[in-house]
């Protein structure tokens, strides 16, 4: 009796597991293709508000010989010019400054942080006309800038900082600020404290470190941020009309024109065509820097 009972107790969790195993319900597998369902709501969206007026860009711009004609205005070359050089220095300039407020915001403590970081969004939480006509109250000939300029004695008479370049750079610059600033920041907070200690116990001064060490690790959220930067000012409109002269005019209000004043929607939608493949093109490669970034790290 005694053999059998320890017979069966030991043979117990043995049947006891293969029953459970027999009994454990099978999991059942999705179909192929199930993801397409899921994804069916976004992808009618997308083709409904995206992809319909797109197609009639498209459509529209093959009439008339649209493409031939707006390419030989020299207005609408002049107006790819401004575009590429303005966004340029708009990138340029936001890069350099963002670079420098987000080295700030990544040296401070918590606390400080969350006041920087709440002044760097200050941009978003203000229209885009009241933010220029406030640089244009700013840099008037009887503005602010200028007072102060003139009280100073660094000028005997106002400056002509208003409709012209400079003030289209300013208040593009003031707008793109924090989209250079975060992922300049993202970058130099995935830097490892102890390069920068090891680097100085070695001897490292502060030039040396920021030069072998912080710039090259931060180099792809440099590149991401001036190309995100790129992207997003190659399509101002409000803020050349406000701020800048007559030729300063960018695409977007060479669009505009076309569209409203020659009523030539072909030509209109050829521009936008012609724009809408340069960006697709930049965010493409900002892409594939934010990829090689992210392997970058990984590494």
């Amino acid at each position: 009796m005694a053999g059998g009972q320890l017979m069966t107790s030991t043979e117990t969790p043995a049947a006891a597991s293969a029953s459970a195993g027999t009994a454990a319900p099978r999991r059942r597998r999705r179909p192929r293709g199930a993801w397409l369902l899921l994804l069916a709501p976004a992808l009618a969206f997308n083709a409904v508000l995206f992809l319909t007026p797109l197609g009639k860009l498209v459509a529209a711009s093959t009439h008339d010989h649209a493409y031939q004609r707006v390419l030989k205005d020299p207005l609408v070359s002049r107006s790819l010019l401004n575009t590429f050089e303005i966004s340029g220095l708009s990138t340029l300039a936001a890069v350099v400054l963002g670079y420098l407020l987000a080295m700030v915001i990544w040296r401070r403590g918590p606390l400080a942080r969350v006041v920087l970081f709440a002044l760097v969004l200050l941009p978003f939480w203000t229209g885009v006309l009241v933010k220029n006509f406030a640089w244009a109250v700013l840099l008037q000939d009887s503005g602010l800038v200028n007072t102060a300029l003139q009280g100073l004695g660094l000028t005997d008479a106002p400056l002509g900082l208003l409709h012209n370049r400079f003030a289209v750079v300013v208040g593009m610059v003031h707008y793109l600020l924090p989209y250079a600033v975060f992922p300049i920041f993202a970058a130099l907070s995935a830097i490892d404290n102890r390069l920068e200690l090891a680097a100085r116990s070695l001897g490292a001064g502060e030039t040396s470190v920021f030069r072998r060490i912080i710039l090259p690790l931060t180099v792809p959220g440099v590149s991401a941020a001036g190309l995100l930067v790129f992207i997003i000012s190659t399509g101002f409109f409000i803020t050349p009309v406000v701020l800048g002269g007559p030729g300063d005019m960018m695409i977007a209000n060479q669009i505009d024109f076309y569209a409203h004043q020659l009523t030539d929607f072909a030509g209109a939608s050829a521009l936008a065509l012609l724009l809408t493949v340069v960006v697709s093109v930049l965010v493409a490669v900002y892409q594939r820097i934010l990829r090689a970034g992210g392997e970058y790290e990984a590494h």
